[in-house]
This record gives structure tokens, C-alpha cells and sequence, in this order.
């Protein structure tokens, strides 16, 4: 079983440090990514025996990273099978400013065709899927009852850009394991978002979806690093510039700000500093 579970969140660079860890002699970190298993409506009816023949025990540690690990109220009863499964695991939550990552969850959901609203109609109310998704304190609160604060560490997505280099010697000491290992990947950007809107992006989303092709979007990290970047090229474009975030009015800014003053608060405070790189709230 993992000794380690990146429990979210969407958008806030799990592929990127997921990929990052995984590049560590004594890290490995499941292939694919996204094993969603502990969430009942997904994959929880694939068994332990499924869940298990993941991970390599020859490695100290052993990953995963499942966004949707943090996604109350739509999935419930997750930090409790971890628990009964994985007592001893290592959870690392990634997160981002709240507004940022609505911006582009919003731009990947209208780029892949899932979204058709305008941002007026989507943030009209504050209990939304965005909004909820944002609320990390909140999300974070069945795991504190569950397991011991040392077992839970925080990263925001803005220190993994800013300071790769310190922000993986954090990761690397949390999960126990050589903290001065570098590598020459760290400097690739794996979720950089370039222009979602595009025809061949919106194809590719759908294609994946498809009965016969479900099996390819399951298990694409299980290709060989140099096809999977080939594919990536392909869809995300991940060398061009990062997909515009569309602009808020100061009004929605600032109701938007109100809906997470106190969670941000909670946050920060669990912990014990305040993140560079996010709004005042």
C-alpha cells in the first residue's frame, strides 16, 4: 500500500510534483497518476488487490496523487477508507490562491467543453463546484480528524514555482527521504497551461472519453516519458505561453475575496505562515 497520498488539490500543480517526486531513487510514484481509488463513486469497486498492484515495495515510498481526494460535497467517506487502508501515510495537499485556481479550473473546464456559462452566471451563487473546490480548509478538515497533524504537510503551487529547488527539499523531508537529490526536470513546467480553447484540445477531451479509447486516458502515464511528452506537446502545448485568465470585476472580486477570508485564515494559520504569492483576503 502507498506510504504517501497527494490528496489534491485541482489545478494546484499535483502532475507537476507528482512527477517531480517521482524522480527520486527511492520515490515511486503510481502510474497512472490518478488512481481516484478511494473515492466510492470511481474507482473504489476495483479492490484492494486492484489498488495494491500499483506500487513497487522495493521503494521506501510509495504515491499517488488524486485531486478529487478533496472534493466535499460531491465525494464523501475518502479520508476515512485512507485511514482504514493507509493509517500510517504521509498526505501532501497542494493548493494555490483560491481565485487563481477558480480562473483555471474555469478556462480548462471552458476550453474542454464542459463548461458553457459566463463567470456572472457560474459565481452568481458561492456554494458552486469552483467555489467549494477552492475552500482548502474546509476540504482539509476530514483528514484532521483522522490523522495527526505531523502526518499532513501543505504546499502552495506558487512556492513550487518560485523555488523549486527549496520547495522539493521540503517535499523530500516530509516523505523521509534524501532531501539534497536534484534533478534536471525540475526545470519542466508539466501542467503549464497554454490555449485550452483550441479545436485539437476539445477533440482530444472527447476522444479520451470514448468506451474504446477510456482504457488510453486510464493508463497514459504508463507510457514511456518521451511518447507521453510527445502527447503532451500535442494537447496542452505546454511550451507556449500560459492560456489568458479572464478578468473579474472588482465587484466579483471582492464578494469572491469575502468567500474565502476565513478559510484562507484557517489555513494559514494550520500552517504557520502566510502564502507568497496570494490575494489579501
Amino acid at each position: 500500500m502507498p506510504n504517501l497520498i497527494i490528496i489534491g488539490g485541482l489545478k494546484c500543480g499535483t502532475t507537476s510534483i507528482h512527477h517531480y517526486l517521482g524522480l527520486h531513487p527511492d520515490v515511486q510514484m503510481s502510474k497512472p497518476k490518478e488512481l481516484n481509488f478511494f473515492v466510492e463513486e470511481l474507482n473504489w469497486d476495483l479492490g484492494l488487490d486492484w489498488y495494491e498492484a500499483r506500487f513497487d515495495d522495493r521503494h521506501p515510498v510509495r504515491g499517488e496523487s488524486s485531486p478529487h481526494y478533496t472534493n466535499l460535497p460531491r465525494f464523501s467517506g475518502v479520508a476515512e477508507r485512507i485511514r482504514r487502508h493507509c493509517p500510517d501515510a504521509k498526505l501532501l495537499y497542494m493548493v494555490r490562491d483560491p481565485i487563481k485556481r477558480i480562473l483555471s479550473h474555469w478556462v480548462h473546464a471552458k476550453g474542454a467543453g464542459y463548461e458553457t456559462r459566463d463567470l456572472d452566471d457560474v459565481f452568481s451563487v458561492p456554494d458552486c463546484g469552483y467555489v467549494q473546490r477552492s475552500m482548502f480548509w474546509m476540504q482539509l478538515q476530514p483528514y484532521l480528524e483522522r490523522f495527526d497533524r505531523e502526518q499532513i504537510e501543505v504546499i502552495t503551487q506558487e512556492e513550487l514555482q518560485a523555488d523549486r529547488e527549496e520547495t522539493m527539499r521540503k517535499a523530500f523531508r516530509f516523505v523521509g527521504v534524501d532531501d539534497a537529490f536534484t534533478h534536471e526536470q525540475f526545470d519542466r513546467e508539466w501542467e503549464k497551461s497554454s490555449a485550452k480553447e483550441s479545436d485539437k484540445y476539445q477533440v482530444m477531451e472527447k476522444l479520451v472519453k470514448l468506451p474504446g479509447l477510456r482504457s488510453f486516458d486510464r493508463n497514459f502515464d504508463r507510457l514511456p516519458e518521451s511518447l507521453r511528452w510527445m502527447v503532451e506537446k500535442v494537447v496542452h502545448d505546454p511550451e507556449k505561453p500560459s492560456a489568458p485568465k479572464p478578468e473579474l470585476t472588482d465587484e466579483l472580486f471582492e464578494r469572491m475575496r469575502g468567500w474565502f477570508r476565513d478559510d484562507v485564515a484557517g489555513l494559514q494559520e494550520f500552517a504557520g505562515r502566510r502564502f507568497e504569492g496570494w490575494h489579501e483576503y
